[in-house]
């Protein structure tokens, strides 16, 4: 049975490259409190995501501009 054996590659996952903080889809942290929030909505027409915190309850909005323009 060695004639179909797949002979299996190691991948070094520290020559990998590095992903933003965040990404348009995900949630990101409340700007209030830093709790967590969690996505309502995302309007794809326009490209913002309609966030709510699970602490506070304060909503916001995240453009896929903020994201990209964002340090780190």
């Amino acid at each position: 049975m060695g004639f179909f054996a797949r002979k299996q590659d190691a991948i070094d996952l520290r020559d990998a490259p590095a992903k933003p903080a965040h990404e348009f889809g995900l949630p990101t942290p409340c700007p209030h409190c830093g709790g967590h929030g969690y996505l309502e909505g995302i309007d794809m027409k326009r490209r913002i995501m309609l966030q709510r915190c699970t602490s506070c309850y304060a909503k916001w909005e995240t453009s896929e501009s903020d994201l990209t323009s964002r340090p780190g």
